[in-house]
């Protein structure tokens, strides 16, 4: 089983000079707001491209009135049970940007999306509960996150597109802009924008897929997913070069309209995710909180399910503040990802009542004013 052993953090937030031994099911972190436990999940989700959980800056990371910069070292038991150690930190370029420096081993890495070795990290975390009453980017970036750790193309493609929108409005603002140049960006924005709805559909449909196969051996309430969007529609129904010439057909219509509101009226940065609870055939966002909750955490649960399944990966979980509305069956889904797939479970709560039925299944970790410390210590 492949799993984080420790993490050591110099430098982190509020977190100075921890050491914290993990097990590889369930560890929970208790402590009050403040303490520093959202703080611990954040580290290990640095591990992923971006800047992890909480979006900051990397400079903004880095203990007040510290002038050494935060320090991230893991140990990672890979499968065969042989040690990686992995060292995490941010240094400035020239621009007064931020990057990561990853080091493998003491070995300078490029890029974490680069290393198959690093596990997927996923997360859920207060602010995915507005999911489905959010902005459609929300259900988008979320859809993106899994289809990312299923296939790592998505992601480099995504950020082309996006530049390539944004060229495409600088060059509509000119009077007399050459119609070659824009139609040559307009055809790359066709062919990347079908890419990512082609993946994220693929994605969609394997998560329908293994609602079905985890239903078939543990009762969860299903759900159905797709993805909302004319162009994602016909992208969907229709031959590749069928849809690169509608797509590119639209995109030439809309030059006049873009030009005067801005931005780019057709394509994947516009798709929308609608999810339908199949239990009582309803979209998720007419469902109450907790069954929305339940929504999220059981779709997660089928991409886990996909990555050990399918792509024979094992993946950490890192749940944060996962209390509220902790009812029967939300659970059975942390037994799930606990028990059933075998998986590393970090989870963050303030009252470890609330987690006794783990009681037996997890290491209990007590946080107060940024110091970690184990309660069998």
């Amino acid at each position: 089983m492949s799993y984080i052993s420790s993490i050591r953090l110099k430098n982190f937030r509020n977190l100075d000079d921890q050491d914290i031994q993990l097990t590889s099911s369930a560890n929970i972190l208790i402590g009050s707001n403040g303490a520093g436990k959202t703080n611990v999940l954040e580290s290990v989700s640095l591990l992923s491209p971006g800047r992890g959980i909480k979006k900051q800056l990397l400079s903004k990371i880095t203990k007040n009135q510290s002038k050494e910069p935060w320090t991230i070292f893991i140990k990672y038991i890979k499968k065969d049970n042989s040690e990686l150690e992995i060292a995490l930190t941010y240094e400035e370029k020239n621009d007064s940007s931020n990057i990561k420096k990853i080091l493998i081993d003491g070995n300078r890495q490029k890029k974490l999306s680069e290393l198959e070795y690093i596990p997927p990290i996923i997360w859920f975390i207060p602010e995915i509960e507005r999911l489905f009453i959010g902005s459609p980017s929300i259900r988008r970036d979320f859809i993106d996150r899994i289809t990312y750790s299923f296939e790592k193309k998505i992601l480099p493609e995504i950020n082309s597109y996006n530049k390539l929108l944004k060229e495409r409005q600088k060059i509509l603002k000119f009077n007399n802009y050459d119609n070659d140049w824009i139609s040559k960006i307009e055809k790359k924005i066709a062919q990347l924008g079908i890419e990512i709805i082609i993946k994220r559909n693929n994605t969609i449909n394997l998560i329908n897929e293994m609602y079905d196969k985890i239903y078939s051996k543990i009762k969860i309430n299903r759900c159905f997913i797709e993805i909302i969007g004319e162009i994602d529609k016909f992208v969907i129904n229709n031959k590749r070069d069928i849809s690169e010439k509608k797509y590119i057909n639209e995109l030439s219509k809309s030059r006049e309209d873009d030009k005067i509101r801005g931005g780019c009226k057709i394509g994947p940065h516009k798709s929308d995710i609608k999810f339908i609870y199949l239990k009582e055939n309803i979209e998720a966002s007419f469902c109450s909180t907790g069954q929305q909750k339940e929504i999220i955490l059981n779709t997660l649960l089928c991409q886990v399910y996909c990555l050990i399944v399918l792509f024979k990966k094992k993946p950490i979980i890192l749940l944060d503040e996962i209390c509220s509305h902790l009812d029967h069956n939300i659970r059975s889904i942390l037994l799930h990802f606990i028990e059933w797939l075998e998986i590393q479970v970090l989870m963050t709560g303030t009252d470890d009542k609330l987690f006794s039925f783990l009681e037996k299944k997890a290491r209990f970790f007590s946080v107060k004013n940024g110091n970690v410390e184990s309660k069998l210590d």
